[in-house]
């Protein structure tokens, strides 16, 4: 076999992992969706957990596939790429490294970035204060001598910052 021949049946190789689908799993319960939609018809909900193969993404949605072959939209942020049950592994050598050799990207899908993520009714109802979690807050909270201090030795001065108005005029303190 011949340098050519040996490059191009790598090459073949590479390019076939490249399309792919990629594969994920429902971080919570999840809608299963008709349309890319928040009211859109529910087909089924989905478990926690539930494996997944991603056919597309479009905005904050993902058109996937549910192992009974139902097809739908779930929302981005209930998605998690990868297997739940396996740990993620380390090649240990320099492609793994830098990415190469790793999971590969969709080449036909855009990029979406969602930067808030708001509160379902779902998850507003279920609320419950986290005691826990207050007490660690607490933990972060300073006196106004320490701050004040923290200041000093950062060189740091206190400057007044006007307020504005709803035509971005200062205000005039009260």
């Amino acid at each position: 076999m011949n340098v050519r021949t040996r490059l191009f049946a790598a090459l073949f190789l590479f390019s076939s992992a490249a399309f792919a689908a990629e594969s994920g799993y429902t971080i919570k319960a999840t809608d299963l969706k008709d349309k890319p939609y928040i009211d859109a018809v529910t087909i089924v909900t989905l478990p926690e957990k539930t494996q997944i193969e991603i056919v597309t993404r479009q905005g904050g949605w993902m058109h996937v596939r549910a192992p009974d072959k139902q097809q739908g939209w779930v929302r981005l942020l209930s998605v998690r790429l990868g297997n739940p049950d396996k740990r993620a592994k380390s090649g240990g050598n320099l492609l793994s490294a830098i990415g190469i050799g790793s999971r590969p990207r969709p080449t036909t899908t855009a990029t979406v970035t969602t930067g808030v993520r708001g509160f379902s009714e779902e998850d507003l109802a279920k609320a419950a204060p986290n005691a826990a979690e207050l007490e660690k807050m607490k933990g972060y909270a300073v006196t106004v001598a320490d701050a004040q201090q923290a200041a000093l030795q950062g060189d740091l001065e206190a400057r007044q910052i006007g307020y504005f108005d709803a035509d971005g005029k200062t205000m005039k303190e009260k």
